[in-house]
């Protein structure tokens, strides 16, 4: 039985948690918030045993996995102290802000030899795996384009989503799902154009992206005061394949040959669909394993580097970044 705890006790914790009764072969052992009161509400509303004092309590814990479901900024402090205490890490997504704070985690996991991944909850929804193997078999010939975004109306101008030195925008907010499409499907990318639409906040409210990548192209979008469909196209040298609806919760597609024959496909989910990604961490850890082959430290690399390029293409970095980001080389 593989004893997970959660860092954080806001909204995407709590739907971790409900989730969680889908999970085969892992009970939650507690929860920490940096708000006490926050934990023991949270730890009551989940009949969870423990909800710890303080990080350390955590960390001394009898506990072999935490869910990191905290603001984008912390990631990668928790990540480190909990790699470094020998706790095996799921950290929602962003993993890091930028570039070199990722791999100062992954620097830590590798020396610790520790199993970490960034959550990224569509990379496991059974209709997105049954994608990914037609795909692997030439249902749309060599895959080659990506037209895919994430935009929705968010009208709490408070939040931390519109707060530059919380790592706010829509880029880190939402772009990092279409960036995950395109760099799973058309690996790292060597060239990012951006048009980002900068709101009073100082964030990006708006981003519209050009990339180049290693096996073809990607148009990809971002916003947080306009609504989308949420469709995602995925073009090839013979056909293409149209994920429906919203393509991040993904359920329904439609893959249409180079003859114009058309196939439906369809692939419910379980709860909320992060009971997905927390069932592959847990069979990791129950195989021992350190490194997923799906969410792979390239794969997280290589989305982190497309938002880090859109900065800087469009001159745009974060109040704590001293220097002007540097594009990665690829």
């Amino acid at each position: 039985m593989i004893r997970w705890a959660i860092i954080g006790s806001g909204g995407i914790a709590a739907r971790f948690a409900s989730d969680f009764q889908y999970v085969q072969g892992a009970q939650l052992a507690g929860v920490f918030s940096r708000r006490p009161e926050s934990a023991q509400a949270f730890a009551a509303r989940f009949q969870l045993p423990h909800s710890y004092a303080s990080l350390d309590e955590l960390l001394a814990a009898d506990v072999d996995a935490v869910y990191i479901a905290t603001p984008h900024m912390e990631h990668a402090s928790f990540a480190i102290a909990c790699l470094q205490a020998g706790l095996a890490v799921l950290s929602e997504k962003p993993a890091a802000p930028n570039l070199p704070q990722l791999e100062s985690v992954l620097a830590v996991a590798d020396q610790h030899q520790v199993l970490f991944m960034e959550a990224m909850k569509p990379a496991f929804y059974p209709l997105y795996r049954q994608i990914k193997a037609l795909l692997a078999d030439g249902a749309i010939g060599e895959v080659n384009f990506v037209d895919a975004g994430f935009s929705y109306l968010f009208h709490d101008r408070s939040h931390k989503v519109f707060d530059p030195t919380q790592a706010g925008g829509s880029l880190l907010d939402v772009a990092i799902y279409p960036a995950f499409l395109a760099c799973d499907l058309l690996g790292a990318p060597s060239q990012v154009k951006a048009l980002l639409d900068i709101g009073a906040s100082g964030v990006d409210e708006t981003a519209t992206l050009s990339c180049r990548h290693a096996r073809g192209m990607s148009s990809l979008f971002s916003g947080m005061r306009s609504a989308s469909d949420g469709r995602a196209l995925i073009g090839g040298s013979q056909g293409h394949l149209l994920i429906e609806g919203k393509w991040w919760n993904p359920s329904r597609a439609l893959l249409v040959r180079e003859s114009g024959a058309s196939e439906s496909l369809a692939a419910g989910y379980l709860g909320d669909g992060l009971c997905h990604e927390a069932q592959h961490f847990t069979y990791l850890l129950r195989d021992k394993k350190i490194r997923s082959e799906i969410m792979s430290f390239e794969l997280s690399r290589a989305m982190i580097a497309t938002l880090d390029m859109a900065r800087a293409d469009a001159g745009l970095r974060f109040p704590f970044e001293s220097d002007p980001l540097a594009i990665p080389s690829r």
